[in-house]
């Protein structure tokens, strides 16, 4: 059954253009305001309008993160997110430290189900998933987040690696591979990082990734971690033989 409008403005969904003219001429302060107001469609266009009118300053960044935090309805934070990935690196250097700490969607155990898609994943962390929308010159600051000891954050910033360097076919940078490589050795006992890190493996042309790979495949303690490493060398075998392709043509 389709929703009404009623229904959908309670889930924060601006549900006509006419909500955002009468709100368009707002100061700051009222805008920011409205962040606060009960009504969740109000919190949208709040969000909207402020991410459009000013500069997204550490300030509205970490506002609109600590009202991600706390907000409920579904297309409010949509709006939030949307608004967030049109940051710029020192928005993503605020944004990593809010990573795991959104929601409760985060793998805590190895899933029992693959993924068997050509595509790659979407992040399920909404951090993450936030920052593999955007540009991909933020790719420093999240292999910054690599080097920590913070397990938690280090599991979701993976997805988004994996997802920028996929999606912007970035597939034989060696700096990114070297810290990938890194963390694989710094967290080799870490079942969720190192499932990750094979998927994020499936990004890259590389010779010592394959062979990484087919290491994994052959040897690795986990069945559903062996089964990702061969996904992973299908999509690389895959990538490279079109690539092949494309150039007898």
């Amino acid at each position: 059954m389709k929703s009404s409008d009623s229904q959908l403005k309670s889930r924060g969904k601006i549900t006509s253009e006419d909500y955002l003219q009468q709100y368009s001429n707002h100061t700051q302060i009222e805008l920011l305001e409205m962040l606060k107001s009960k009504e969740a469609y109000k919190r949208t266009i709040a969000v909207k309008i402020l991410s459009e009118k000013y500069d997204l300053n550490d300030d509205l960044i970490r506002l609109f993160l600590h009202t991600l935090k706390q907000e409920k309805k579904l297309y409010t934070k949509i709006e939030l997110c949307d608004a967030l990935s049109k940051g710029d690196v020192q928005s993503a250097k605020i944004m990593v430290e809010y990573l795991g700490q959104i929601g409760n969607n985060q793998h805590t155990v190895l899933p029992t189900n693959g993924f068997n898609k050509k595509s790659y994943p979407l992040p399920r962390d909404i951090i993450a998933r936030t920052l593999a929308h955007m540009k991909d010159d933020i790719l420093p600051v999240l292999m910054d987040v690599l080097k920590t000891n913070n397990i938690p954050t280090i599991r979701e910033v993976i997805d988004a690696i994996g997802f920028i360097c996929f999606y912007n076919k970035i597939h034989s940078n060696t700096q990114i591979i070297d810290a990938l490589f890194l963390c694989l050795r710094n967290n080799y006992n870490d079942n969720i990082i190192r499932w990750k890190l094979v998927r994020a493996f499936e990004s890259f042309n590389d010779i010592n990734i394959t062979k990484t790979l087919m290491e994994i495949e052959q040897n690795d303690s986990q069945l559903f971690i062996r089964n990702e490493a061969k996904r992973s060398l299908k999509i690389i075998n895959n990538r490279i033989k079109s690539k092949n392709d494309l150039s007898r043509e």
